[in-house]
């Protein structure tokens, strides 16, 4: 049997933000990761995706990454998960944006969701700590919409691009305003990472300008306080009779037999699907060792849903030119009739994707179809629009019938849409009316409302609340009835907002890593 001060279940964002902050801090940390190494920098992912192909050996095997979905929600979910070292985060765009204070209090406010037990207030100073470790780009200073702040940004922000000051100043004349995206890609050199170079490809930036939480677990290892073991599945937590988290059952993906590891700490970080499943497959009712959990554990489930619109124009316009996101507007996060539908975020993107769907359905011998595609494309902008969801008894994670490789369910997402997002995408399609009319546009397309996909935000299952008759975990992710067993990520969300939740997601990490070697350590 193996053991160390802290165990952390995922390499994401939010676990490698915990094992850097205690390894740091002196404490033992070990890390588990179900999937493979990813190597950082990313400069052969780089290679492979842009070059050549998605390469599977950076990719969990499918029995054992796998989940099963009923409802009406359009998309693979699996599509929209990475289990290798990194997580998510190790192939995002970047976007990196704070909930706003209302958006904490929503219950209260708008009569939806449910409140969150804490404020803005309580973390606004760990947003800021979250901006310093991602090295965000950003400024207030051109979005009157912004949330207040207390420190500014580490970076100076990337500037809009040349269309989008074109289409920010028709937008302006219709009182619309298009402002600058903070995000977690570095505008100039910061710490170890070089200024952004524009290689236009985010997703797999080859020189770790594009914050990937393999940058800090690298620190972590160095410390030789942290070790990961890669291609592990933790099983099941176990508990003593006192109730306290002590022990992971895990077992190598390709070994005969299962382990134990001790701990005095256990954070659960490995995603809002896993971290249901690995709580309920460790649940007293399944194991008689296992953690007494409440009846909260899977509900709330939250996805936002995103939806895109393509504008065409007379002037042409510049798509791949830039590699990351540009225009960004908050107007619409908080309209005044939200509560009868969802706030939304509206982002223009300078993205290829405008056409290269249509060039992978071209027969490569039709030269003048490809180059007149191509011309007629820079007359078309792509213009995406994200509405934040509502928790509902439809939308929920359970145990599925099918087993992974050594006989445990995989998760079970049931998902439909309520009418709260369907008034929320009547929302969404006035907006982007009025973004395509203030534009200029003399064309538009749009997505149908069950086109919407989630953009990878999965939130709730565990949610974050006073005790356990309303919630999973308490304000610092610590659950309910385990005082050493905490859960980070966005399944502690007890509501959400339009905004992407990776920031607020660090911000949460920092805030128990500060809970546990203050309190608990």
């Amino acid at each position: 049997m193996s053991e160390s001060t802290v165990a952390v279940v995922g390499s994401g964002i939010a676990g490698t933000t915990i094992a850097y902050l205690l390894a740091t801090k002196g404490h033992d940390v070990v890390v588990f990761e179900k999937g493979p190494a990813y190597p950082y920098p990313h400069f052969q992912q780089f290679h492979e995706r842009r070059y050549l192909y998605r390469n599977p050996a950076y990719d969990a095997p499918p029995d054992l990454q796998h989940l099963t979905l009923s409802g009406d929600y359009p998309t693979n979910l699996d599509f929209e998960r990475t289990m290798h070292v990194g997580g998510c985060c190790s192939v995002w765009g970047g976007v990196a944006l704070r909930m706003a204070p209302h958006d904490f209090g929503t219950r209260s406010r708008y009569g939806f969701g449910q409140d969150w037990p804490l404020t803005y207030d309580d973390v606004e100073s760990y947003y800021c700590d979250a901006e310093r470790l991602l090295g965000v780009s950003g400024t207030d200073a051109d979005n009157p919409f912004a949330p207040r702040r207390s420190r500014p940004y580490p970076l100076p922000p990337f500037a809009l691009g040349y269309d989008d000051r074109i289409l920010a100043d028709r937008l302006r004349q219709h009182g619309m305003t298009l402002h600058t995206t903070p995000q977690a890609r570095t505008r100039l050199p910061y710490e170890q990472r070089p200024g952004c170079q524009n290689f236009g490809t985010c997703e797999a930036c080859p020189i770790g300008v594009r914050y990937s939480p393999n940058y800090h677990l690298q620190m972590a290892l160095g410390t030789g306080r942290c070790s990961i073991r890669t291609n592990t599945s933790v099983r099941r937590i176990v508990t003593d009779a006192s109730g306290h988290a002590r022990t992971l059952v895990y077992r190598a993906n390709d070994a005969a037999k299962e382990h134990e590891h001790n701990a005095k700490v256990i954070v659960i970080a490995a995603g809002t699907f896993e971290a249901v499943r690995l709580l309920l497959l460790s649940s007293r009712e399944r194991q008689p060792d296992g953690i007494q959990l409440g009846e909260h554990v899977g509900k709330h489930l939250l996805f936002h849903h995103a939806w895109k619109g393509r504008t065409h124009y007379d002037d042409r316009q510049r798509p791949g030119a830039v590699g990351p996101h540009t225009g960004l507007s908050y107007q619409f996060r908080e309209p005044p009739t939200r509560g009868r539908h969802g706030g939304v975020i509206v982002e223009l993107s300078l993205d290829e994707s405008t056409y290269s769907d249509q060039l992978e359905s071209l027969d490569q011998r039709e030269t003048h179809e490809i180059v007149g595609l191509l011309q007629e494309s820079r007359r078309w902008r792509v213009i995406n629009l994200q509405a934040e969801s509502v928790p509902s008894p439809q939308k929920y994670v359970v145990l599925s019938p099918e087993r992974d490789r050594f006989g445990d369910p995989f998760a079970h997402v049931h998902y439909e849409a309520a009418s709260f997002d369907h008034e929320s995408y009547r929302f969404v399609r006035q907006v982007f009316d009025r973004f395509a009319g203030a534009t200029n546009a003399v064309g538009a397309e749009f997505d149908k409302m069950e086109g919407y996909q989630t953009n990878g935000h999965h939130m709730g299952g565990c949610r974050m609340g006073s005790d356990i008759r309303n919630s999973v975990v308490d304000r610092f992710g610590r659950v309910h009835s385990a005082s050493n067993l905490f859960v980070v990520g966005g399944s502690n969300f007890a509501s959400t907002s339009a905004v992407h939740p990776t920031l607020t997601i660090v911000a949460l990490a920092i805030h128990t890593a500060d809970y546990i070697t203050n309190r608990v350590l």
